[in-house]
């Protein structure tokens, strides 16, 4: 359909106005609730939305010809799941009326309303209001708790999942050498390392081989170090003047107690704080000033991932579009005016 045409929304097919829709990519739930005998029931939303930070509200839309409508018309209680990239089979089986649909509710907790486990975010919700919306039904519901996680969000646009994590795959399949780093925080501390006899520390990395995938090395860099990590999401992407190599370091999570020291080989770990200027003490200027940015945007609690370009870099924000690096400014999260 040509952009330049405007289209009847009352008269259209049904068909190309929700394709229309599909042009606002959103994030994807799991809502999910009992019925009056005990029963969990589901359903897959992606129009999910924040309504009122106080009270603390939120709603979800679900068509009258749904299965479940009858459920959560008269649940008292109900649970939003925020699904991440690796939950894209439970979507699509919540969203379906498959025989398959009947074991993934067996995938939900025992508790009232059930959650599903492994999401980036649950929500427990008490319903403040259902709202008649012609061929849907608007649940408005007051959080009464929830908990988040760490990992990519999963993502639909235009009838498709997308994630994050595709980026990240697409340069691990490129036919260049890649070195890995892991940026890991410590109580407000980076943890580096340094090998024995080196001058300089280093951010935790080491090359990627051919079919290996960046979540697995990560791991196996940090276990070398004596500590239990995984990464979170990608947070820059550089190539150093005169390397070969680019390289990608990726915000990581202890999922385990540790502490720095010295290893067998004479490595030593240690964690530095901003009043440390870890900056200094590393090579390179792209992970020097990597380590500054993260610094800043810790502080100011606002987040970006960087990417080489030859004009200076590009930091983009996120649920924001790429701007250059030099005009970045984490403690407004917009550009210099």
């Amino acid at each position: 359909m040509s952009h330049d045409v405007w289209v009847d929304a009352q008269s259209c097919d049904r068909r190309a106005f929700r394709d229309m829709l599909g042009s606002f990519m959103t994030g994807v739930t799991v809502v999910a609730a009992r019925d009056e005998n005990g029963a969990p029931s589901a359903f897959t939303a992606n129009s999910f939305t924040s309504v009122s930070l106080d009270p603390p509200l939120i709603l979800v839309c679900l068509a009258k010809a749904a299965a479940s409508a009858g459920v959560f018309s008269r649940a008292d209680r109900f649970s939003v799941n925020i699904l991440g990239d690796g939950q894209r089979d439970l979507s699509a089986t919540f969203a379906s009326r498959s025989p398959a649909k009947e074991a993934a509710l067996d995938t939900l907790t025992p508790a009232t309303p059930p959650v599903l486990e492994g999401s980036l975010a649950n929500m427990v919700c008490e319903r403040r209001q259902l709202v008649d919306a012609g061929d849907h039904l608007i649940l408005i519901g007051a959080v009464t708790e929830f908990r988040t996680a760490v990992g990519q969000p999963l993502g639909y646009f235009r009838g498709g999942y997308v994630g994050f994590g595709l980026a990240v795959q697409t340069l691990e399949q490129l036919a260049v050498p890649l070195q890995v780093g892991g940026l890991l925080e410590h109580d407000g501390r980076v943890v580096l390392c340094r090998r024995a006899g080196a001058a300089h520390w280093e951010v935790p990395s080491a090359p990627l081989k051919a079919g290996e995938q960046h979540s697995t090395l990560i791991g196996k860099i940090f276990a070398r170090l004596g500590i239990t990590a995984s990464p979170s999401f990608l947070y820059s992407v550089f190539q150093e003047e005169g390397e070969a190599h680019t390289t990608m370091v990726f915000t990581t999570e202890a999922t385990a107690a540790f502490s720095c020291g010295s290893l067998d080989d004479g490595t030593q770990t240690a964690s530095f704080g901003v009043e440390d200027e870890p900056w200094t003490l590393v090579r390179g200027t792209m992970m020097q000033g990597m380590l500054q940015r993260f610094f800043r945007e810790r502080a100011a609690g606002c987040f970006g991932i960087y990417y080489d370009t030859a004009d200076g870099g590009r930091v983009a924000p996120i649920g924001s579009r790429p701007r250059p690096w030099a005009e970045w400014r984490p403690e407004s999260g917009a550009a210099a005016q």
